[in-house]
């Protein structure tokens, strides 16, 4: 089974942000273009449809095959990636010195969909040309995050933060606005320009700043170890996949697995020590999560403490069969990359062991695309 690192290190960085320290791997953010369906026709032939090459990190994204020219006033660009898949405006994102090198002045840096008001350009496919009036922007840097990390990270959607960089051209960069919700997943956006000046590169950590909470400056004197926190996000996840932690106890705080007593996108994915809190502040003696979700070793001795039940839930989005379809796959970890191949084989199922984790991002895609996560053992029913 190919095991996927960085869903396993957004799980580590999700259980350092429940302490208090928040990190986010960067993505470098090159030229591209996000094309309308009309400019895929236009550009690429009639009945056109995009190719994927490799998934990107934000759910349901990917690079495209296909390459454009573009023609600015002074001028071009060539072999200019596509991102897929089709949006409902065509979009393209260039970095200042990008921009400058064909001639365009002043492009205004915006987040991605807010075009009104800016230049348009020409773009040039295999099969035709188009010029757009509008959608040449330079990105605005930007946190993305799912719900369930921004919950544990303390942001929401639209919230300005900055983010601190201790390389050799150690820097903090403000205005960062957290994109947050389905179809995000935790990773912090640059172009080339901002990486370049930064000496940032594709998966280097980030430090999330709080303007009013978190000091910006490198005399901090918090510490942590990295490699306990990293040994206890690995001992449960074995404990998950083993379904050893089906039902934990720890003296009055125990978690048991019962009937749900909440809709589906009530049950929590993280239990944190916040939850707990929460649930004290409004005199509530449980908190519910789903079967298979992470509960951290701070919510389960604030959960001692005061006596508060875990309670895990059955999730009725996943399902249990016996056995798979013949020569299908079946997955001890999903992900929402496994969602997104399905989605694009259009596959109406996929197939994980009895005891696989399924991370908080491949829930979101399961109930955006509709698809099926089926639990099986062989020879025996999974209930």
């Amino acid at each position: 089974m190919a095991v996927d690192k960085d869903g396993i290190l957004r799980l580590v960085l999700t259980e350092l942000a429940a302490e208090g320290f928040r990190y986010a791997p960067v993505g470098v953010s090159v030229k591209h273009v996000h094309l309308s369906e009309r400019d895929v026709q236009i550009l690429f032939g009639p009945g056109y449809k995009l190719h994927p090459l490799r998934e990107l990190v934000q759910p349901g994204q990917y690079a495209a095959e296909e390459q454009v020219t573009l023609k600015g006033p002074k001028g071009e660009l060539h072999n200019v990636r596509v991102i897929g898949p089709a949006r409902s405006s065509t979009q393209i994102e260039l970095g200042i010195t990008d921009a400058l090198n064909i001639g365009m002045k002043n492009i205004p840096v915006r987040l991605s969909g807010d075009l009104e008001g800016t230049p348009g350009i020409v773009i040039e496919g295999p099969a035709g040309k188009t010029e757009v009036r509008s959608g040449c922007i330079a990105a605005a840097r930007h946190l993305h995050l799912s719900s369930e990390q921004a919950r544990v990270f303390g942001l929401h959607d639209g919230m300005s933060v900055s983010v601190r960089f201790g390389g050799q051209r150690s820097c903090i960069l403000e205005n960062v606005i957290c994109r947050v919700g389905k179809g995000h997943e935790l990773e912090f956006h640059a172009d080339t320009d901002e990486a370049n000046a930064c000496g940032l590169k594709n998966k280097d950590l980030v430090e999330i700043l709080i303007p009013g909470q978190d000091r910006c400056s490198d005399d901090d004197e918090r510490t942590f170890d990295p490699v306990r926190v990293a040994e206890r996000v690995i001992r449960r996840i074995k404990g998950i996949a083993s379904g050893n932690d089906s039902i934990m106890t720890t003296g009055n705080a125990h978690t048991v697995i019962g009937s749900r007593k909440k809709p589906a996108d009530e049950l929590l994915e993280l239990v944190t020590e916040r939850d707990i809190n929460d649930a004290i502040e409004k005199g509530e003696s449980s908190v519910y999560c789903t079967r298979r979700a992470l509960v951290t070793p701070a919510a389960y001795d604030r959960a001692l403490a005061f006596g508060i039940d875990i309670v895990r839930s059955d999730d009725n989005n996943v399902s249990v069969r016996a056995v798979p379809e013949s020569g299908r796959e079946v997955l001890e970890l999903v992900t929402a990359g496994d969602l997104n191949t399905a989605f694009r084989d259009d596959r109406k199922e996929i197939y994980c062991t009895a005891d696989a984790i399924i991370t908080p991002s491949a829930k979101e895609r399961i109930e955006e695309t509709g698809i099926r996560v089926v639990r099986v053992q062989e020879g025996t029913v999974c209930r």
